[in-house]
């Protein structure tokens, strides 16, 4: 038997914001309530890299790729594959981390989820403030042991560590902008990964197609086996 899940947290007014520099603003337009025929409302992000969302080439490149511009099939997912890199503290997860783990992801892997716990953390300050990132050497190792690999998502608030900033940098372009013709690796921060409880066989991201295109707030669904 399998069933399907969102990973997507709800986005809400109190939602988490790197460095928490940003916000949501949610209002109501018309109220069925007050007395108008129809519920509306109004949704102000301060900025669109906020919740559950997506990174693509042009968010740290003139010339990548905006979200419109992948095919509607990249982004459907059916070798994925979940892995559990604990992890308590604002440091960087480097190709170390994924030595004892690399024999049990599947070579031809398309989407890769990084557990690492701190999702138990998104209602403080600690989310924001002391975040784990992803170091930079890992783009070109996930390339090297995974060439099919396309999209990576975690469980924390940004590929870039609050406390390792310049480094975070230096991540977001080995991942969305590589040099010589390299395939990029998209990033999904903020994953809701804490309620998956068995084998994934497949993962639809549905991104926002908005003019700029260089990232935004992503629904995703997986079955789970």
């Amino acid at each position: 038997m399998s069933s399907y899940i969102s990973l997507s947290h709800i986005i809400r007014q109190g939602t988490p914001a790197y460095g928490d520099r940003d916000r949501i603003f949610i209002r109501s337009n018309s109220s069925i309530k007050g007395g108008d025929s129809a519920n509306s409302s109004c949704w102000i992000f301060s900025n669109n890299h906020i919740g559950t969302h997506l990174d693509t080439p042009r968010h740290f490149s003139e010339q990548g790729r905006r979200t419109y511009d992948f095919p509607a099939g990249d982004y459907i997912f059916s070798k994925v594959q979940l892995i559990d890199i604990r992890c308590t503290e604002a440091r960087l997860i480097g190709a170390g981390d994924f030595e004892p783990v690399a024999s049990s992801i599947a070579g031809d892997i398309e989407l890769l989820f990084i557990r690492t716990g701190y999702e138990q953390y998104r209602e403080e300050e600690k989310y924001w403030n002391d975040n784990p990132g992803l170091a930079p050497e890992l783009a070109g190792y996930f390339r090297r042991h995974f060439p099919a690999l396309r999209c990576v998502g975690f469980d924390f608030i940004s590929l870039t560590s609050w406390k390792h900033r310049e480094e975070g940098r230096a991540s977001h372009k080995a991942f969305l902008c590589p040099e010589n013709e390299e395939r990029e690796i998209l990033v999904i921060e903020d994953v809701a990964l804490s309620g998956i409880g068995g084998s994934i066989n497949q993962v639809i991201v549905a991104p926002l197609f908005v003019e700029d295109g260089n990232g935004g707030a992503v629904t995703i669904f997986a079955q789970i086996s």
